[in-house]
């Protein structure tokens, strides 16, 4: 397997090129090093290729061992955010929101290189599997259409963290790779777009239970909800979200049995099959319980959720915290279950102190508890990740089976709903209908139109339903961009829960924010030396 792990970022191409290995990395890059006349020649290889491909490309929640690279695992990213504090002997997303990070950044590197290689092995398929035999061609086609799909999203990941960056359409050699400007935003926008447009013309909006994690036609769809939000194309989300609900394919997961809440559910084993996923990672979040449980139940404790996240619940009444007053932000503060009157997805999203977990007393504030704050692989804020973490990965040892949804539909409704709101048309009936579907199938009221009766509130409810419904998913530093709320949201004191001895929060750490540079990573700096043409993000 000589050639599968290549790197391919720009800077790495240069490494090979120094080792005068050009025309073996042209005519040879494939997993067996043979040259592609003899490669391209069985079905089979097509398959593991693109294997490659979904392996490092759909995100895992959870750190597994099997991941690709570490950087990609989503749930861990919600560190750099006010949804969690981050803390493990893994990863540096600590680093962020204290403004410690820079271009030498290991993590940043592995994003940018390994969505280049993905890149580049996504079009040595385009390029090449035309010589494949294949019994069926119109299976033949979708692989291929496939591989179009990946390659669009690797582009869309790196324009979400990055900015604009260099398109790439072919597999490019090692001289082309050190002088590659970056193209405009316009540029990527219509490049990604129109990938995920051709592919989707290609792929089947279903496939068999076996091969249901491969990329439909509604997986593009959502796609390109994504990449058009990004950029505040609201006629084009709204658009693509009619689209993918005019397919009829997806729903939001409902359990058979009235006592079992089915936004619990969905994250459980009691649905690894459901309609609502659009895009997942097959066994993602195998790892969730050993990076999120207690320390007392051998956990790592790697995310803490904050306090922001905490009370950002409304009551099961639909009143959030603060219209309650400061008296009441106080009493759920201390008992975030008080009077068991919460959003019932903080329960199913959040541990917190006190409450018995699996066979244990959750006690992060008693000296010498295993679970004691602040300890070494115990929470840092007092609370618990409890989304995807399920009792019966207690004796698993990292090795559970859970699948992690990295785009899910739930997403693409309140996806579609910002942009009703945003493009001025929040009274349309469709704003209602779907907040109202996605708030009652949690438990959740209806919204109250008495309250929320103007673009003004419309757009606070739908930014809160967002923060609660995807919390620790991996969605929200996209929205803390969008909305440029980084200043407001990721500055001053990360608070937990709050100490009974103290009557006061913890406080984690002091974080801090530069509107002027923190909404962009920044460029890595192994690719700013290797290719003169990039230019590195501003004030970097």
């Amino acid at each position: 397997m000589k050639r599968t792990n290549i790197h391919i970022a720009f800077a790495a191409l240069i490494t090979f090129a120094s080792f005068g290995c050009k025309k073996e990395f042209l005519e040879r890059d494939n997993p067996t090093a043979t040259t592609d006349d003899k490669w391209w020649r069985l079905e089979s290889d097509l398959h593991n290729y693109l294997e490659v491909i979904y392996n490092n490309q759909v995100s895992p929640g959870a750190l597994i061992t099997s991941s690709s690279y570490q950087a990609n695992c989503r749930m861990h990213m919600s560190g750099v955010t006010d949804e969690s504090v981050f803390r493990a002997n893994f990863g540096s997303w600590n680093s962020f929101p204290l403004g410690a990070v820079t271009a030498t950044d290991g993590y940043l590197s592995s994003l940018y290189q390994n969505n280049y290689k993905d890149i580049r092995n996504a079009s040595r398929i385009l390029e090449n599997y035309s010589r494949i035999y294949m019994e069926n061609p119109v299976v033949k086609e979708q692989r291929a259409a496939e591989a179009r799909a990946l390659r669009a999203r690797a582009h869309l990941t790196l324009f979400l963290m990055f900015g604009p960056i260099p398109i790439v359409d072919h597999s490019i050699s090692p001289a082309e790779s050190q002088a590659i400007p970056r193209n405009t935003q316009e540029e990527v926008v219509a490049f990604i777009a129109s990938e995920l447009d051709a592919a989707a013309e290609v792929l089947p909006p279903t496939y068999p239970t076996s091969d249901a994690y491969r990329i439909s036609k509604g997986a593009c769809y959502a796609m390109e909800i994504q990449l058009y939000l990004s950029v505040k194309n609201y006629p084009k989300v709204i658009e693509y979200a009619q689209k993918l609900i005019g397919l009829n394919v997806y729903d939001l997961h409902y359990s058979n049995s009235a006592s079992v809440n089915s936004y619990a559910q969905l994250f459980s084993y009691d649905a690894l099959e459901n309609k609502e996923r659009i895009l997942f990672r097959r066994t993602g979040n195998s790892g969730a319980f050993f990076r999120f449980g207690p320390k007392s139940l051998s956990g790592q404790a790697a995310n803490g959720p904050t306090a922001a996240m905490v009370n950002s619940y409304e009551t099961l009444q639909g009143k959030t915290l603060q219209e309650l007053g400061a008296d009441s932000l106080q009493h759920y503060w201390k008992d975030p279950f008080y009077r068991n009157n919460r959003d019932p997805r903080l329960t199913a999203s959040v541990l917190v102190p006190g409450q018995t977990f699996v066979n244990r007393l959750l006690d992060p504030f008693t000296a010498g508890s295993v679970d004691q704050i602040g300890a070494a692989q115990s929470t840092q804020t007092g609370f618990w990740v409890k989304k995807y973490v399920d009792p019966r990965d207690v004796s698993r040892n990292n090795s559970g089976t859970l699948n992690f949804m990295v785009i899910r539909y739930a997403e693409m409704l309140l996806s579609y709903v910002e942009a009703l709101v945003e493009s001025g048309d929040w009274q349309h009936p469709d704003v209602i209908i779907y907040l109202n579907k996605i708030r009652n199938r949690a438990g959740m009221p209806n919204v109250d139109v008495s309250v929320y009766n103007s673009q003004d509130k419309m757009r606070e409810l739908y930014r809160r339903e967002r923060k609660v419904e995807l919390a620790f998913e991996g969605t929200r530093v996209f929205d803390i961009r969008r909305w440029k709320i980084g200043e407001q949201v990721l500055t001053g004191p990360a608070e937990g829960a709050i100490n009974p001895s103290t009557g006061r929060p913890v406080v984690v750490e002091t974080r801090v924010f530069n509107p002027a540079r923190d909404y962009l990573w920044p460029i890595p700096l192994t690719e700013i030396n290797g290719n003169q043409a990039m230019k590195q993000n501003p004030n970097w």
